[in-house]
């Protein structure tokens, strides 16, 4: 089942003997003005039901992520669905949700992964402990290939609702603010921070 099976943050700590703290992570935000595109994509899934994880991905999340790729595309390359397979005996296998790499263009899978969203219906303990799990694979993914990265950002969603995450070494940061899609302009403003 890979990282489906980290349920809560305690195992993933427990596993991997990393220390978590709660902390404020972004001091100034600058607002991010979405696109006319963006916003029509997220009226028009407005007027249809978001009843599960899958629409919300596809209908929310995604449009979001696309429009942060599209301002960080010199860069980045954003993937969906991609398997993340490094040490299947500690569960750190299977498809993460979306995840950005540090270089443009990329059509396989390359390093170094900078940032991971792992999309959860309601759940966010979940998704914040599954996304954590993710991150770590990142880590030793991006150290295997010879491009360690000093942080890897993570972030659990339900759609509505979006918690930011930083890895350092073994230490997880958990943003203690949550942020909503009410204040778009605020969300796309943390990926800038994250992504510049």
């Amino acid at each position: 089942m890979g990282y489906s099976n980290y349920k809560n943050l305690r195992k993933v700590v427990d596993t991997f003997d990393i220390k978590v703290k709660q902390k404020k992570l972004f001091d100034k935000i600058q607002a991010v003005e979405p696109s006319e595109w963006l916003l029509k994509s997220l009226e028009i899934a407005s007027a249809n039901p978001l009843s599960n994880e899958k629409v919300k991905s596809e209908r929310v999340i995604s449009p979001i992520l696309s429009e942060v790729h599209q301002r960080h595309k010199h860069h980045t390359t954003l993937f969906s669905g991609e398997e993340l397979n490094i040490k299947p005996e500690l569960d750190l296998n299977g498809a993460c949700d979306f995840f950005f790499a540090g270089v443009p263009n990329a059509y396989l899978l390359e390093t170094p992964i900078v940032a991971l969203t792992e999309a959860k219906d309601e759940d966010m303990d979940y998704g914040i402990a599954q996304c954590t799990a993710q991150m770590i694979a990142a880590q030793l993914f991006n150290e295997q290939a010879g491009t360690p990265t000093t942080v890897i950002w993570g972030c659990a969603t339900t759609a509505d609702s979006w918690k930011f995450l930083r890895l350092e070494d073994n230490q997880l940061l958990v943003d203690e603010s949550t942020y909503s899609i009410t204040k778009l302009e605020e969300l796309l403003g943390v990926f800038e921070v994250i992504l510049n």
